[in-house]
């Protein structure tokens, strides 16, 4: 399989966070958005692709909600720790995303992680961007939402 470069995958998170802004403001997606999208600079095969990972997941039934997911009233802090790799405005857009429905809780979690992960203090947008792409349009089982790096109070070793 050939892979996409990394700015095209951050354009296609892009144009899912676009879209799913769109309908979650009650917009028609038509081909007055696809043309919007051009103008923006996108190439049709990045359009393509993410109109492709809404179909699959609305067919699938697979967007989040904050009220299945969680809770209306449900939020997330950084720890300390944390805000070291994850500044206020990649933490802000990884929270726009959630509300969206294009990550669930656990998906956060795990982006977070790998922000950890890179060692980068703080991970530019551009970074995470790639860090979601590669956990939206992954088929690797250990990418898989529920698969962590850290393991929580919660978590039993068996």
């Amino acid at each position: 399989m050939i892979e996409a470069p990394r700015f095209m995958r951050e354009n296609i998170v892009d144009i899912i966070a676009y879209l799913m802004a769109e309908l979650h403001s009650n917009h028609a997606i038509n081909e007055k958005t696809v043309a919007t999208l051009s103008n923006q600079g996108y190439s049709q095969t990045e359009i393509s692709t993410a109109f492709s990972w809404l179909a699959d997941r609305a067919s699938m039934k697979e967007f989040t909600s904050v009220s299945k997911d969680g809770g209306r009233y449900s939020f997330r802090i950084l720890h300390d720790f944390e805000k070291m790799f994850v500044s206020s405005d990649v933490f802000g857009y990884l929270l726009l995303l959630q509300q969206l429905g294009i990550l669930a809780n656990d998906q956060l979690e795990e982006v977070i992680e790998r922000c950890i992960a890179t060692g980068q203090q703080p991970i530019e947008l551009s970074d995470v961007k790639e860090i979601i792409a590669a956990l939206l349009f992954s088929t690797d089982p250990y990418s898989a939402p529920g698969r962590r790096i850290f393991l929580h109070p919660t978590d039993m070793i068996q």
